[in-house]
């Protein structure tokens, strides 16, 4: 009976490779490149690369969480916007979320949002700033009706929260001319 728990033992070991290193598995999750958003420059930073690297999770921690920050998120569209997209007038942070994984998934592989920021002006007070400045969205999709460039003036009212990090708490949208705006891009992929 010994000799053939032995046997089976030996066979078992031989074949199996039990002690051999495996080759390390590629990660499932996106790289994440968001720093801790410690002041209002790095926040802004963390909000356009979060767009353009399509990551949910990143572009989620720059605005406000109630676990950190006793203030609720307020998005006002840009003027005309809310008439024609009625979802824009409740606007909250679950509708921020979706709107984000509706762009991510119609939006073409690679490099196919881009959005740069421009004319930047900012007010600090403390533990608050207001920080506005020009943005120009080019989205291309799998939906030729969706795909094109989004532009308008962004202001953002930002707090530090308990973590000591800057959070987006207030977003007022303004559209640039006739141009489509954010508003209209969140209104159409909500």
């Amino acid at each position: 009976m010994k000799r053939i728990i032995f046997l089976v033992m030996t066979l078992a070991i031989s074949g199996c490779d039990l002690f051999t290193t495996r080759t390390p598995e590629t990660p499932v999750t996106a790289a994440t490149n968001s720093i801790p958003a410690t002041s209002p420059d790095m926040l802004f930073s963390n909000l356009q690369s979060a767009v353009n690297g399509k990551i949910l999770d990143n572009y989620m921690t720059c605005f406000v969480d109630s676990a950190f920050l006793k203030k609720r998120f307020k998005f006002t569209a840009s003027p005309g916007s809310s008439s024609q997209f009625p979802v824009l007038t409740t606007w909250n942070l679950d509708d921020e979320k979706q709107y984000f994984r509706n762009q991510n998934a119609i939006a073409a592989s690679g490099n196919s949002v881009n959005l740069t920021i421009s004319n930047q002006l900012n007010t600090q007070l403390g533990d608050s700033a207001v920080y506005q400045f020009d943005y120009s969205l080019s989205l291309l999709a799998s939906d030729q009706t969706i795909s094109g460039n989004y532009q308008g003036t962004a202001q953002f009212k930002i707090f530090l929260d308990s973590r000591n990090q800057w959070v987006i708490v207030q977003w007022d949208d303004s559209k640039i001319n006739n141009s489509s705006s954010w508003s209209d891009l969140k209104g159409r992929l909500y």
